[in-house]
């Protein structure tokens, strides 16, 4: 067996045959349906192996402090599977809705931090007023 990475979506995977292409049956007809029948890739960027949703998701849960309550697990959930190669457009809108709704569940309550750059401008405008 060697490590070989999927000619369709680009995730690495345990190839039991050298002459394995594909991660999965999906990828492969995938490839084959495929009108122009070149390699896809993940379209979705990557830092450090994590998809930036699932990145950006578990930093907005943190900075609530609702990342370890099951709604907000729920929605680290959902940002996972978003960032599947494996998902079909018709379910990353499905799952893009409900991570939406998710996130607003898991948020619900919770004041959002002030941008530091709206603060200086409103304290500019009140002297600007006052003067």
């Amino acid at each position: 067996m060697m490590q070989r990475s999927c000619d369709s979506c680009g995730v690495e995977y345990q190839a039991k045959r050298k002459a394995s292409r594909y991660c999965s049956d999906t990828c492969r007809k995938r490839a084959q349906r495929s009108p122009d029948r070149s390699p896809r890739r993940s379209v979705e960027p990557r830092d450090g192996g994590v998809p930036r949703l699932v990145t950006a998701t578990r930093a907005e849960l943190e900075d609530a402090g609702r990342l370890d309550t099951v709604l907000g697990q729920q929605a680290m959930a959902l940002a996972e599977r978003i960032g599947s190669p494996n998902e079909s457009g018709a379910a990353v809108a499905s799952l893009s809705k409900e991570l939406r709704a998710v996130m607003e569940a898991a948020l619900d309550g919770v004041t959002a931090k002030a941008d530091p750059l709206d603060e200086l401008r409103a304290r500019r405008e009140r002297k600007r007023a006052a003067g």
